[in-house]
């Protein structure tokens, strides 16, 4: 499938990206363009634990080495009543609900990162479609996080803000509660006349940067959810009525001896 840009395409006329087959676009052919409030909760309930280090022949001294820890799985986007999503890459007709999560120690800084990884395969390989979110925090909220995980029958929530990221896209819709697709650019020189697009259509560096780094409006937000643990119960007043009188009747019995 051919992917090709709408320089006056979207609903704003600002620039749409369609797909097609043939020769040439049709009439009426969805136009996936870039979009805010597009949000995805993802839910994830197994999780793997892991520990990443490094090894280096010592030709010189090593100061620090370094252990890095790990939480892995494979969440899935939860459909919600504000918005029914897959996601999928621009030429590509398969969709999915499933995004790799990594959540790595990090004691220099926190960041995320949202993206797909699309790899054409070969004679040996089939073709690889995956997408992912990766966050680094530090190591204090990185200990508190596990220990959440931790506790049976904890489930991890992650609401991402999907038009924070580079290159996501998606058709617009009268009907936010609507099943729609979220299309993936994952290299420029997929599309047929790339060299049409015009650069300012481009986010630039600074602005992007604006966007995921606003920590009162965070494009990441990360939920623990588990059981409540009921408290244990206090005995009834029968029942400390009942050891009054064991107590009584134990004081009687000493005193008959």
């Amino acid at each position: 499938m051919k992917v090709r840009f709408l320089p006056k395409g979207g609903f704003n006329n600002n620039g749409a990206f369609v797909e097609y087959e043939g020769d040439a676009p049709t009439q009426n052919m969805k136009e996936y363009q870039r979009q805010s409030y597009l949000r995805l909760d993802i839910i994830a309930t197994k999780f793997n634990v892991g520990t990443k280090m490094g090894v280096n022949c010592e030709f010189e001294e090593v100061k620090v080495r370094k252990c890095i820890k790990t939480v892995s799985a494979t969440g899935k986007i939860d459909p919600a009543r504000w918005g029914n999503y897959t996601l999928s890459f621009l030429g590509k007709n398969i969709t999915t609900s499933e995004i790799s999560i990594a959540i790595n120690e990090n004691s220099d800084g926190e960041a995320v990162a949202m993206a797909g990884i699309n790899i054409n395969g070969d004679l040996d390989l089939e073709d690889q479609n995956e997408f992912f979110i990766e966050l680094e925090i530090y190591p204090d909220r990185f200990e508190l996080l596990l220990n959440e995980l931790s506790i049976p029958g904890a489930v991890l929530h992650i609401s991402a803000h999907v038009d924070r990221f580079r290159d996501f896209y998606a058709e617009w819709s009268p009907s936010i509660s609507d099943g729609r697709v979220i299309k993936f650019l994952n290299n420029k020189r997929d599309v047929e006349n790339a060299d049409e697009i015009p650069e300012d259509f481009w986010r630039t560096n600074e602005f992007q940067k604006e966007l995921v780094s606003d920590p009162e409006d965070p494009p990441v937000t990360i939920i623990v959810r588990r059981p409540l643990q009921a408290p244990l119960a206090a005995p009834s007043s029968e029942e400390n009525d009942k050891d009054d009188w064991d107590t009584d009747d134990e004081a009687k019995s000493e005193g008959c001896d």
